[in-house]
């Protein structure tokens, strides 16, 4: 069964874009977009993501008019409608978009600063790149980011 969580793919122009969707835990690809393979990811449920022009053309794709990181994520959520309940926040590395896995305080000894160790409730790890993710102050600056943008995860993930 396919899954139904939109998937995107995020022309490498908007990296920032790409990577905010992943902390909002849409599987969301940074890579090179062009004609040549926009059929191929529509025909897989994949939405692609850009501002070349040159695309916008193209039925299915998704452009994005804003050069702005947050106000481009507003007009993503708003073009599609996502609601809060297709949001999954920080279950993906924001680095390379694998889900995260539940990690063990062992697993986390050495990764992470010792004050974080000693303090942190619990840690996820990416089974890809290795990164260890914990709820801290960077994690909430990035709620309250999103919050100015009128989008709540409160309770979503914890």
């Amino acid at each position: 069964m396919e899954d139904p969580r939109k998937r995107f793919a995020v022309d490498i122009m908007l990296g920032k874009l790409a990577k905010w969707l992943r902390v909002l835990g849409f599987d969301a690809r940074s890579m090179p977009l062009g004609r040549s393979t926009i059929d191929s990811l529509l025909s897989r449920g994949i939405i692609p993501v850009t501002r070349t022009v040159g695309l916008s053309d193209i039925e299915g794709v998704l452009f994005i008019h804003s050069d702005h990181i947050f106000e481009q994520l507003k007009e993503l959520i708003s073009l599609l409608k996502i609601g809060r309940d297709e949001l999954r926040p920080f279950s993906r590395c924001s680095i390379c978009n694998t889900e995260l896995v539940p990690a063990s305080r062992e697993t986390a000894f050495g990764a992470v600063p010792d004050y974080v160790f000693e303090t942190a409730p619990e840690f996820h790890r990416c089974p890809r790149c290795g990164k260890v993710y914990w709820p801290g102050s960077h994690r909430q600056n990035m709620e309250d980011r999103l919050r100015d943008l009128g989008i709540r995860i409160e309770g979503l993930r914890d």
